[in-house]
C-alpha cells in the first residue's frame, strides 16, 4: 500500500528519468506517491523533448492530465486540462507530447509495463474503454451527493462502474470553508492545479499534493482569494 503523504510541494521533490517504456524522446518525473508492492504511482512528468509512443496495452489503469503544453492522443490534440484514462489491458492508441509539456500521470493497480502492439486482454470487462476529454470544454457541476459544505463544484472525469474508483476535478469557490475533522473509508489523493487554500497542515498552493490512506483525519479547510482547483482521486466513494 502507499504511505501517507501530507502535504508536499512537487517542486521540492527531485527529478528522475521517466519510466515510460517503449517511447521515443526524453522525459523526467517527480514521484509524488509510489506503492512499492504493486508499482502504483502518482507522478509529475516533464517532457524535455518531443516524445511519443505507439499504441499498446498498459499494465496498470493509466491516466494523463495536461498541466501545460500539448498532448496528441490518437490524432486528437489536447492542451492544458486535456485528460486520457486507459484501463489496464485495454488497447491504447498512440500518444505524443510536445517538448516542454508537463502532465500528471497516474498508474493504479500495476506498474509502468507497456506492451506495444498488444491485443486487448480477455479479462477486461466490456464497459472498460478509453476515456478522453478536453476538460476545459465543460463547466463544473454541483456536487451530486450530500456531505460536503456548500461552495464545492465538480467535474467527474472517470468513474469505475464496479469499484467506484473515480477521478474528478473539484473547485472550492472563494471563501469556501469546512471546519469539520473528517476521515473516509477509502484513500484520497489530490494535486492542486490552481489557487490558494489554508488548512490545519498549513497553506496549500498550486503544485501541492497529498495522499491519505483510509481513516486518516483531516481538516479544517478555507479557500482563499480566487478559490482553488484540485484533481482528486479516490478508490471508492468519499463518505
Amino acid at each position: 500500500m502507499r504511505p501517507h503523504v501530507e502535504v508536499i510541494q512537487d517542486t521540492d521533490y527531485i527529478w528522475h528519468k521517466a519510466e515510460l517504456y517503449g517511447g521515443e524522446g526524453e522525459a523526467r518525473e517527480r514521484r509524488l506517491s509510489v506503492d512499492e508492492e504493486d508499482g502504483s504511482s502518482s507522478l509529475t512528468i516533464e517532457f524535455i523533448t518531443d516524445w511519443g509512443r505507439p499504441g499498446g496495452v498498459h499494465h496498470a489503469d493509466t491516466e494523463w492530465y495536461v498541466l501545460n503544453g500539448e498532448m496528441n492522443y490518437g490524432g486528437k490534440t489536447f492542451t492544458a486540462g486535456g485528460y486520457v484514462q486507459v484501463p489496464k489491458g485495454v488497447v491504447a492508441d498512440y500518444i505524443k507530447f510536445t517538448a516542454g509539456t508537463t502532465v500528471l500521470h497516474f498508474r493504479e493497480y500495476g506498474d509502468a509495463g507497456y506492451d506495444i502492439g498488444a491485443e486487448r486482454w480477455s479479462t477486461c470487462r466490456p464497459d472498460e474503454q478509453v476515456t478522453t476529454e478536453q476538460t476545459t470544454d465543460r463547466d463544473f457541476d454541483p456536487v451530486p451527493n450530500a456531505g460536503p459544505m456548500p461552495g464545492l463544484v465538480i467535474k467527474y472525469l472517470h468513474v469505475d462502474s464496479i469499484s467506484g474508483f473515480y477521478s474528478r476535478l473539484v473547485r472550492a469557490n472563494e471563501g469556501w470553508a469546512d471546519h469539520r475533522l473528517a476521515h473516509h473509508p477509502v484513500y484520497e489523493e489530490a494535486y492542486q492545479t490552481s489557487g490558494l487554500m489554508t488548512y490545519n497542515f498549513g497553506t496549500i498552493t498550486e503544485g501541492s499534493y497529498f495522499f491519505r490512506p483510509a481513516r486518516v483525519k483531516h481538516g479544517h479547510f478555507v479557500s482563499m482569494d480566487g478559490g482553488a482547483v484540485w484533481l482528486l482521486r479516490s478508490d471508492g466513494e468519499l463518505t
